[in-house]
């Protein structure tokens, strides 16, 4: 992590989501966890479907008899597994692995999408700044003119003390807004592994809105592609290998050895070799029974937490479809319409007050109209490009805009 720094001045240089994401990729120490857990399990296979390690024994007599003079032993022994036991808990570590591959996409799917979030919420609030710095300055003309209208008793005082209250009002807001940029850096660095104050540039404007997303497409991608379904099919297979596995233990495991003797230890005095096999008798059947049944429950929970994510996911696309879609319409609503209207009533009235044929407050309205539309535009701006981010996470990759090419 790098080293704290004092309170460093904001940069002024932009910085693409695209650079954002490689850093959090790379650096980011909870994605680095998901990875390391995701090759530990990956070991996994090879260890459960192996043999165990065979047993050596070696025996000396240290008092020896009186007839059997001192001599040794040696046994060498291995236990075998039933046929198809090593094979089926190599298949459960493998589907034990498959999660946590899955659980390392979800992972990142997910800090991607927190670090989209993350990336326009700073936008929003610097366009926000902006804008509100624009305003204020439109708010110190208004109030000029203001000024000299009642210095001539064209305008009551009441009009210029409550051309001062705007601005004051508008001076919270900007407060406000450049407090949640600290607060917004901050978020954003520490998904890059950096200190708080750490230098963030500007972001890039997000694109623009597209319509004309295909819920039923998104959603069939979404149920073959999320890692969190994927991860739980994984969960099921596992289940399914261990019920197998549990049947397979009303069967006898072997065990085979190879054992020499010296010639000491045979009453003929020549050396002596034998060949071993045992097995275990699977003679508790009530608990292998239980374990049968325990891994039987087992495999229909699996069932039914697919069936849930299933369902979960056919609704979050539809909702996170809609959304976006409703987005998308919006920004062009207010950029074809509502955004144009406001600008021409606001020259409209400006001109009307500057030649007394409008009030003040009539101007005051006009110009927050205008604030609010332009704060309101850029927030769909922003919620359309945090609500594709989720889609793709709920979907499992990244999303073609409608009619083609990437956001």
């Amino acid at each position: 992590m790098a080293a704290a720094q004092d309170a460093p001045a904001p940069s002024t240089a932009t910085i693409s989501l695209a650079e954002i994401t490689k850093e959090v990729q790379r650096d980011n120490p909870e994605l680095d966890a998901a990875r390391k857990a995701w090759d530990a399990a990956a070991q996994g296979p090879a260890q459960a479907s192996a043999l165990e390690d065979p047993t050596l024994n070696l025996m000396a007599m240290i008092a020896p008899l009186q007839s059997w003079p001192a001599n040794g032993q040696i046994t060498v022994s291995q236990n075998v597994p039933f046929w198809g036991k090593r094979g089926l808990r190599g298949r459960a570590a493998t589907f034990e692995a498959e999660v946590a591959r899955q659980a390392y996409r979800a992972k990142t799917l997910e800090l991607l999408s927190r670090t989209v979030r993350a990336y326009y919420e700073l936008y929003y609030l610097d366009r926000t700044e902006a804008i509100l710095e624009e305003q204020n300055s439109v708010l110190e003309r208004f109030a000029r003119v203001a000024e000299r209208k009642y210095a001539v008793g064209k305008e009551p005082q009441a009009m210029v003390f409550r051309a001062h209250v705007e601005l004051a009002s508008l001076g919270t807001d900007l407060v406000s807004a450049r407090q949640e940029i600290v607060s917004a850096r901050a978020r954003l660095n520490a998904l890059r592994d950096l200190p708080p104050l750490a230098p963030v540039g500007r972001p890039e404007d997000p694109a623009r809105p597209s319509s004309g997303w295909d819920a039923a497409a998104l959603s069939a991608a979404a149920l073959e592609g999320r890692p969190e379904l994927l991860a739980l099919r994984a969960v099921e297979g596992r289940s399914d290998a261990l019920r197998r596995l549990a049947l397979r233990k009303y069967f006898p495991d072997f065990m085979v050895g190879y054992q020499y003797m010296g010639a000491g230890m045979s009453f003929t005095g020549r050396t002596a070799n034998a060949a071993m096999l045992g097995l275990n008798i699977p003679l508790w059947l009530r608990k292998n029974a239980a374990g049968v049944r325990q891994a039987r429950a087992e495999q229909d929970a699996s069932r039914m937490s697919v069936a849930d994510m299933i369902n979960q996911t056919r609704f979050q696309v539809e909702d996170l479809s809609v959304k976006i879609e409703t987005a998308a319409r919006l920004y062009k609503l207010y950029d074809d319409t509502v955004l144009p209207q406001a600008r021409s009533a606001l020259d409209s009235t400006q001109s009307a007050y500057e030649s007394d044929s409008a009030g003040f407050l009539d101007l005051l309205d006009a110009e927050r109209a205008l604030l609010r539309f332009t704060l309101e535009q850029e927030r769909h701006r922003v919620d359309y490009a945090e609500g594709l981010a989720e889609l793709e996470r709920v979907v499992g990759r990244p999303l073609p805009q409608p009619g083609g090419g990437k956001r």
